[in-house]
């Protein structure tokens, strides 16, 4: 690093972390006032590759991230928000100039140091891009009234994530996408519509990306010269050679592909990763290669399997996705012969990512799903399965696009629905809906007088269960309202201060119109709303309709009175809201209840993201954040005790499924497709799941052909997490499904375990 001196301090001696992490802020503070987009390209150069790093001598594929960033360029990362620093504890996820503001602690080493990385900070308190996003955000005054306890709609996270068209990469290669850059810049040059300096800072990003090969060639053949074994020479060299032909042509064989596709995974995401149809990708170059001799399937496992570590080793737990299988891929065949080769490293694989997702449809290779479930019955949990003959419908219909760019869905992180390659995944708040329906009892207020929704001069006694829906109605438009300011507000303020570069260059029409992602480039500008606690709200409103309206077993302020005080002294009436008919157990009026509720949600969501400017605003139900939201949550009329976990997804509350596998199944199905994503989670026994394969096959084929959108299936016997709880260190490599994502069992809280002992084993 060129920098040897910050702020009159001494950088000599200093880690190479603590030296970059200045050089980064050096770069953004000397350009600072440029365009966003050249502010960004000078920042890129001093992130990479000194961020990356080194090559292993155990490695197969090029490319790492440690673990000791502290302030770099990026789409989404966990990392601590400015309010770490003043006590409060508060992390989310960040986007675009990211700072882990707990790095002069968790890195500083020495005095020295942790004086730099203080400065640091306090630099970065004003500038890192949630600090924007948030003073955006402080400018609406309901908006800068929002807080995770009492709030409909809380703010998260500023970030998003993309998944870029890595097909194009490989067909492309980087000789091709600098002559499509090149390209344009000559068309603005003349006359033609864009912004030049955005096109100038796609060129330098595509410059940085060569010089990371150039940086990990070197070390290959520092390697290969280091050792003094054959075959670990001849591996180096041929590593070095793959990374010194990535810049000079498009990809040739399989290992060339598979180097590029993870090399420009890694700069362009870093920890938020989602390969969008891998096997469309890699199809052709793994099939060619096979036939033609080149690699043999076992050398081709090996690489599938590296590639499969370092995603695991980089990925985040939460997200990371590698989508297989489904409508619209270039040639077919040979993607399905990928496909089966990434379930099977999935099988070996055994990790909790990637998350490997197989979407199929009626006329797919049977093959594939077949052995989906052979794999799931031995992994536990993947592949998770996304029927497209019901989901490519319903996201046409939500998203307002044509079924054709529809087979471009792409299950992004939990599950929330993006268009790959065309659109952002913006992921940026919460919505608690049983808070929404606290709202319309308290007439926009919280048991304990805190307001979370608009008044509307209601009060707890409604003369019928029509009132009190439509006063519910009322809350759900304020609460959808909310959330598209919320998030037209992250992309006006990315807007003119990222250019997300990478994930620019593979994300249609960026291109094209020679504009950056959020200011005018992607094809659709879009957001998904997190929704936690459909299941609860719904079967709330049965409960209340029941026992309130038609059996007049109490009123509805006794009713409320009661939520209020956590039950205190109503046991007896928590047992009859217990026993209300519930989502899950195919009836009707329980089922009714919740498509209803949840398709008004998202006409709401539709019409408010039109009113701000989005292309489409969509909700999910998907996301495992019920268990938190749960907690900030009161005692909610299905029964649920005061803090107490959602129902995760687009489940029944954990144990409230009592009528058989085939009533769930019966009970899903009836779900509109037209939503922004939605995770069910099924908890089979391995005695079920590998003593009755062929039923249980039939079973999911006719839940699917009825309307099932998707399946996440948790293969498990009870006893094995029973014993997890006693003996964690002998039950490492059990894996759950917890709502979007994965887990080993023995890593998750307490309360999270319970809640997924409760749910039903089938």
């Amino acid at each position: 690093m060129s920098i040897k001196m910050w702020n009159g301090i001494t950088l000599s001696g200093m880690s190479p972390a603590v030296v970059q992490a200045v050089a980064f802020t050096e770069a953004y503070q000397r350009h600072q006032t440029a365009h966003f987009a050249m502010r960004e390209a000078m920042c890129l150069k001093t992130q990479f590759p000194a961020i990356l790093g080194d090559l292993r001598p155990d490695d197969r594929i090029a490319g790492r991230r440690p673990d000791d960033i502290m302030v770099y360029l990026g789409t989404i990362w966990w990392a601590a928000y400015p309010g770490w620093r003043t006590g409060r504890k508060e992390e989310g996820k960040q986007g675009g100039y990211i700072v882990n503001f707990s790095s002069p602690e968790k890195f500083g080493k020495t005095a020295a140091e942790k004086d730099v990385l203080n400065q640091v900070a306090d630099f970065w308190e004003n500038e890192c891009s949630v600090t924007k996003v948030k003073a955006r955000w402080n400018q609406d005054e309901e908006i800068r009234t929002l807080s995770g306890g009492h709030a409909q709609i809380a703010g998260t996270s500023v970030g998003f994530g993309v998944a870029p068209d890595l097909d194009r990469l490989l067909q492309r290669g980087i000789p091709g996408l600098i002559a499509d850059v090149e390209a344009r810049r000559r068309e603005v040059a003349a006359g033609g519509a864009g912004d030049p300096e955005f096109l100038e800072g796609l060129r330098i990003a595509l410059d940085v990306f060569v010089d990371v090969c150039r940086h990990y060639e070197r070390q290959a053949r520092g390697l290969a010269a280091a050792t003094a074994d054959a075959a670990e020479h001849a591996r180096f060299e041929q590593l070095a050679q793959i990374l010194s032909g990535l810049p000079e042509h498009a990809p040739r064989t399989f290992r060339e592909a598979v180097q590029l596709y993870w090399l420009y995974t890694l700069v362009a995401c870093m920890k938020h990763m989602d390969g969008w149809r891998i096997d469309g990708a890699l199809g052709d170059f793994y099939a060619r290669d096979l036939d033609q001799g080149v690699i043999t399937e076992d050398e081709a496992m090996e690489l599938l399997l590296a590639l499969w570590r370092r995603f695991a080793e980089t990925g985040e737990t939460a997200v990371c996705r590698l989508m297989i299988g489904g409508k619209g891929r270039r040639n077919e065949a040979n993607a399905d012969r990928f496909a089966l080769a990434a379930m099977e490293a999935t099988r070996r694989h055994r990790q909790v990512t990637p998350q490997l997702t197989l979407r199929f449809y009626e006329g797919q290779n049977p093959e594939l799903l077949h052995r989906a479930f052979d794999v799931i019955g031995e992994t536990g949990v993947y592949p998770m399965l996304y029927n497209d003959d019901v989901v490519i419908p319903g996201v046409a219909q939500s998203l307002g696009v044509s079924e054709t760019t529809a087979q471009r869905y792409h299950p992004f992180g939990c599950g929330e629905y993006m268009l790959a390659g065309c659109s952002p995944s913006i992921l940026d708040s919460g919505w608690s809906v049983p808070k929404t329906l606290e709202a319309a009892l308290h007439d926009g207020m919280t048991c304990d007088g805190q307001p979370i929704g608009p008044r509307t001069g209601a009060v707890t006694s409604f003369a019928t269960y029509e009132d009190l829906y439509a006063a519910f109605q009322h809350q759900v438009r304020f609460a959808a309202d909310m959330a598209a300011r919320t998030y037209k507000a992250v992309c006006d303020t990315h807007a003119k201060n990222n250019a997300f570069l990478f994930a620019s260059l593979l994300t249609d029409d960026c291109v094209a119109r020679g504009r950056a992602l959020l200011d005018g480039g992607v094809r659709y500008n879009g957001a998904c709303e997190m929704g936690h606690g459909f299941t609860n709200a719904a079967d709330s409103l049965t409960a209340i309709r029941k026992l309130v309206f038609e059996d007049k077993e109490i009123t509805l302020p006794e009713l409320v009175a009661a939520l209020d005080s956590d039950f205190a002294g109503r046991e007896d009436l928590r047992k009859k809201l217990l026993a209300a008919p519930k989502f899950g157990n195919d009836q009707d009026e329980a089922d009714r209840i919740l498509v209803e509720m949840w398709r008004f949600m998202n006409t709401a969501a539709k019409e408010a993201g039109a009113r701000v400017g989005l292309d489409f605003f969509i909700i999910s139900s998907v996301n495992p954040g019920g268990y938190g939201m749960g907690r900030q949550c009161g005692a909610s009329a299905d029964g649920r005790r005061a803090g107490e976990a959602f129902a995760i997804g687009n489940s029944p509350t954990a144990g409230f499924d009592k009528n058989g596998i085939t009533a769930l199944f019966n009970s899903v199905a009836k779900v509109d497709p037209a939503n922004g994503g939605a995770t069910t989670n099924f908890k089979v026994s391995r005695e079920f799941f590998n003593g009755s394969r062929s039923k249980l096959e039939a079973l999911f084929k006719v839940y699917f052909a009825k309307g099932g959108m998707h399946a996440t299936i948790t293969v498990v016997n009870r006893d094995d997490l029973e014993a997890a709880l006693r003996e964690p260190e002998k039950y490492g490599h059990v894996l759950v499904r917890l709502g979007g994502w994965s887990a080993r069992f023995i890593d998750l809280e307490p309360f999270i375990q319970q809640e997924i002992l409760k749910r039903t084993l089938y």
